[in-house]
């Protein structure tokens, strides 16, 4: 695991850890660029077989729970929005244009 230098930096971040699965690292640098998300809060990761990647949205309170599947590992992350619908389809268009 792995992430790349300056992903994590910024008043959207908070966190006790600063790891991201190398198949999420499209979905964070887009919900970092969102003007809809105030902030990213980083989940925890657990392994898994080897699966198809994808990207999967949960409306929760104060935001979205934002479910990435990597390859070989699976990340939960939790985007504070107060405009859900808005920044999942944006996140979702850059995760489809990768």
């Amino acid at each position: 695991m792995s992430h790349i230098r300056g992903l994590l930096k910024g008043p959207k971040f908070n966190g006790r850890h600063s790891t991201v699965i190398p198949n999420a690292i499209p979905a964070v640098e887009a919900a970092r660029d969102c003007p809809h998300v105030t902030k990213i809060a980083l989940g925890v990761i657990t392994p898994i077989r080897a699966a198809q990647e994808h990207l999967k949205f949960t409306p929760s309170s104060g935001g979205l729970k934002m479910q990435v599947r990597g390859t070989n590992a699976v990340q939960m992350f939790w985007l504070y929005t107060t405009h859900p619908n808005e920044a999942m389809e944006e996140i979702t268009r850059k995760w489809d244009a990768r």
